[in-house]
């Protein structure tokens, strides 16, 4: 094991996703294992249809798996594909979220989308301020906090969209895709930015991507195929 890694802060076990019946079965995730740590960058690689995505939102409590179980941390989150917990909260709190496009709020300025992300789970206005500026300072937005997505290049904004997702310090960052709409220059600066945002805050980043020029970036490769999971070493 890396020894810069922390404590496993995810325990997936036996997951899986099965669609239909007889005929029309579809298994899009077979039964998965696996753990990721703290400070952690693992890219979820594979083609269209094998199954990332489906793995990415059981992960993100969207979809629930037909069976297996999550652990964040210490606390079982989904015990034989039940949820034990309230997970509109566990999401609120243990994940973050990064998407292919940013989804910013456009009429709001840079350190307003960050802080906000602060504000609606009951930080003061002050803290947030205070604690969106530091983290897009440290990506390098220390200039750019007034100006408006619109404003913003694709690079620029996908920083922003990172400090929105890591800004409430939470164990798991989910990104689908981060890098797609980017060029390999900007896309590999912002796998950069994850790994650099791992490594400082402790955050476990699982990235699917299709983009294998950014793959020496990252600490471990899962490689998805047919619903099934390997592991392997990066390239």
């Amino acid at each position: 094991m890396n020894e810069r890694l922390g404590k496993v802060v995810l325990r997936a076990t036996n997951l899986s996703k099965v669609y239909g019946e007889g005929a029309m079965r579809v298994d899009a995730l077979r039964p998965t294992s696996f753990e990721a740590r703290a400070g952690e960058v693992a890219a979820i690689v594979g083609p269209s249809g094998s199954g990332k995505s489906t793995l990415l939102t059981i992960i993100g409590l969207i979809n629930p798996p037909t069976t297996g179980s999550l652990v964040f941390g210490d606390r079982p989150v989904i015990t034989d594909g039940r949820a034990v917990v309230n997970l509109a909260t566990m999401r609120r709190q243990q994940l973050g979220y990064v998407f292919q496009r940013s989804n910013l709020i456009p009429f709001l300025s840079a350190e307003a989308n960050v802080r906000l992300a602060l504000e609606i789970d009951g930080v003061s206005s002050r803290e947030a301020r205070t604690r969106a500026r530091e983290l897009l300072d440290s990506l390098g937005m220390g200039k750019r906090l007034a100006a408006l997505p619109g404003k913003l290049s694709g690079g620029e904004q996908q920083r922003v969209a990172i400090a929105r997702a890591m800004v409430h310090q939470p164990s798991v960052v989910l990104a689908d895709e981060p890098t797609a709409a980017l060029d390999s220059g900007r896309g590999r600066q912002v796998m950069e930015l994850f790994r650099d945002s791992a490594h400082a805050h402790g955050a476990a980043v699982l990235v699917v991507t299709h983009d294998h020029r950014t793959l020496d970036l990252v600490d471990r490769v899962l490689e998805m195929e047919d619903g099934v999971l390997h592991e392997k070493q990066p390239a």
